[in-house]
């Protein structure tokens, strides 16, 4: 029976491979329900993996719309297509599609020269929104299929969610100098709180944290916890 299970997982393997030639480099975990034959090949906890990668690019997703609607005009594109098209085409794009400014960078020092006052360029999220991804991604091994002998590493999962927080510090205080902020989101001075863009933030953050503790209790190792001092800048190694 044991052969048997070994055999059938090697021919599942075999056919995910020969089809997977065959279309465009996917970039986040498909839906089960879209898996086909290659659910065969995955385990229950595989399919929990993909669930949280799905959610944390979904989310991502819309904080960056949400940040172009609260900062429009820098965007680069803003001339060609709407907003919701201009992220479509960021997502629609594998992650390790780096952008020629920033191909040398690491993900995190991407979001960190997003919100920096010299930074050049006129748009802000999209250098936000891209080193988030990479890292974000960076932290699943860069897999967009998980299966039977697929392994992640918690560690960089709770790691991300602590860079996630730092992100969001920087987001919230970092100004040029005239006090201005960088990159608006939940609110200026004297309007109305905005809480939306914490809500969506804290849920990157719970998401990670959650497959981080999954993994954990799975493998039966130990995350090494942190206190993030996020006024250091001080991004964890994913």
């Amino acid at each position: 029976m044991k052969q048997f299970s070994i055999l059938l997982l090697l021919c599942c393997f075999s056919l995910i491979g020969c089809s997977s030639l065959q279309f465009q480099q996917k970039t986040v975990a498909s839906d089960p329900n879209d898996a086909g034959i290659s659910r065969l090949a995955k385990s229950d906890i595989n399919e929990v993996i993909e669930h949280h990668q799905r959610a944390v690019m979904r989310d991502l997703k819309k904080l960056m719309v949400k940040l172009y609607r609260r900062n429009p005009g820098g965007r680069h594109d803003k001339k060609s297509r709407s907003i919701e098209a201009s992220v479509d085409l960021v997502f629609s794009k594998p992650h390790d599609e780096h952008y020629p400014q920033w191909q040398s960078m690491k993900p995190t020092d991407i979001v960190r020269i997003a919100l920096d006052e010299t930074y050049q360029g006129t748009d802000r999220v999209l250098p936000f929104i891209v080193g988030l991804r990479t890292m974000l991604m960076a932290s699943y091994d860069n897999h967009t299929e998980f299966y039977y002998l697929t392994s992640i590493d918690e560690q960089k999962l709770y790691n991300s969610a602590r860079n996630i927080e730092i992100a969001a510090w920087l987001l919230v205080e970092n100004r040029d100098v005239n006090g201005n902020l960088l990159l608006l989101s939940d609110s200026v001075e004297a309007e109305q709180r905005n809480l939306s863009y914490q809500r969506l933030i804290g849920r990157l953050i719970a998401t990670q944290d959650n497959l981080a503790e999954i993994i954990s209790n799975k493998t039966g190792r130990l995350i090494k916890t942190v206190v993030v001092r996020a006024a250091s800048m001080m991004f964890l190694p994913i």
